[in-house]
């Protein structure tokens, strides 16, 4: 550590780290209100700002008992304690009386010792991740232990340095989110290029374009094989097809996969062949529908699991249309009312599947609209892989400059 630097706990140098409220409102409301005040809680919580979206508001009574609790004012620290969004820091941006849920941890620090912005990157750099995130608890939920956030120590600078160091971080930091959005932007535009290419083709069909009910194209179709989670493993003898291994954009993704034992008869019914359709037909309700087209790196047998149908089509079908068609808006609509369930699991059924209306060219103009597509599939998906590094880079350059930070070496 630099000279003149100390090392601090931050019980000493934050007269108050506290939670809030450990019970529940009676009542919610979405809008604000005579005698209303906003709840925070931890979904509001994000790294370095704070969304509020989708925050709740509660009545007076019960923001009365909890508000001196914690007092928070502009430029405290608000650190998520548990939840998905547990290790979210951000300095409160709101001039306002606000409650604030349990799950949230607010830090008021003594100024002329500790500057908050300085705290709030010290929690985001992996020093300060190792010291306090990375003592979380809980297995279904992560969890931090306020006392564990009391005793974390702080390397501490005179304030003079924290607030230099604080500018140097702000302007990076600006940075790289402008490059960040930049790349994300152009990730967007890229995307819509090819989604607009794709309605054309489907909005301005030929003369012989007819709409065929889905169970009319196919030749079979097949839900995979059953086996629960005490039977997959990493040593079993066949790779095992599940429903993450079709992505959000109808890909096939074989960089994960589990292995499991199965009969011979097993073997021959469910294993894979290259250009086999896979349709995901129980998930979450927004992910329930994914499908995409199977192609094997090796002539190793793969199965797949019950959460998805295969499906071989007829010698005048090509699957590489049909997953694009499966792509298009008003067949996308039609899946989307094919839903049922609940929010956490939804299925499609093929009984309702085999209505669904494909609108099918002759099979050579499906393998042309299929060819032209993929081509451009196929460079969305090279510019995608170029912006994920490039994004990973930001945020491997955002780390090492928060370590330099704290470190003494910015």
């Amino acid at each position: 550590m630099k000279n003149g630097w100390q090392t601090r706990k931050l019980i000493d140098v934050c007269p108050t780290i506290q939670d809030g409220a450990h019970e529940s409102p009676k009542r919610q409301f979405d809008g604000p209100g005579e005698g209303r005040y906003l709840y925070i809680t931890s979904k509001n919580i994000r790294m370095n700002y704070m969304d509020l979206r989708d925050v709740s508001y509660v009545e007076r009574d019960f923001h009365d008992r909890i508000y001196p609790r914690c007092q928070p004012r502009v430029g405290d620290v608000l650190l998520t304690k548990d939840g998905a969004n547990t290790g979210n820091v951000t300095l409160n941006t709101l001039d306002e009386e606000f409650s604030l849920l349990s799950s949230v941890c607010l830090i008021k620090t003594n100024p002329a010792a500790l500057n908050p912005a300085f705290l709030c990157y010290y929690l985001q750099s992996p020093d300060g991740l190792e010291g306090i995130v990375g003592r979380m608890t809980g297995a279904a939920i992560k969890r931090i232990i306020l006392q564990n956030v009391k005793l974390a120590t702080i390397p501490l600078p005179p304030i003079a340095e924290q607030q230099r160091i604080v500018g140097v971080l702000d302007e990076a930091f600006a940075a790289i989110a402008t490059a960040r959005a930049n790349t994300e932007q152009n990730l967007r535009n890229a995307r819509e290029l090819f989604d607009g290419q794709l309605q054309s083709v489907f909005n301005q069909r030929g003369s012989e374009w007819v709409e065929r009910a889905f169970g009319e194209l196919i030749e079979s179709n097949v839900i995979g094989l059953t086996k629960n989670s005490r039977d997959q493993g990493e040593d079993g003898p066949w790779p095992y097809v599940k429903m993450n291994n079709i992505t959000r954009d109808n890909r096939f993704d074989f960089s994960r996969f589990v292995c499991v034992e199965a009969t011979d008869e097993e073997v021959d019914k469910f294993a894979l062949r290259d250009g086999d359709f896979l349709f995901n037909t129980r998930n979450s309700y927004e992910l329930v529908g994914k499908s995409c087209i199977y192609e094997s790196e090796s002539d190793q047998v793969v199965l797949f699991n019950n959460n998805i149908m295969r499906i071989r089509f007829k010698p005048a079908v090509d699957a590489k249309f049909v997953l694009l068609a499966f792509s298009s808006i008003g067949v996308v609509d039609e899946l989307s009312a094919l839903k049922s369930g609940t929010t956490n699991v939804s299925a499609i059924y093929f009984k309702d599947l085999k209505s669904l209306a494909i609108p099918v060219p002759p099979i050579a103009e499906q393998k042309t609209v299929a060819a032209k597509l993929e081509s451009l599939v196929a460079k969305i998906q090279l510019l995608t892989s170029i912006h994920e590094r490039k994004l990973a880079a930001l945020d491997a350059l955002k780390q090492s400059l928060l370590h330099q930070a704290f470190t003494g070496a910015l």
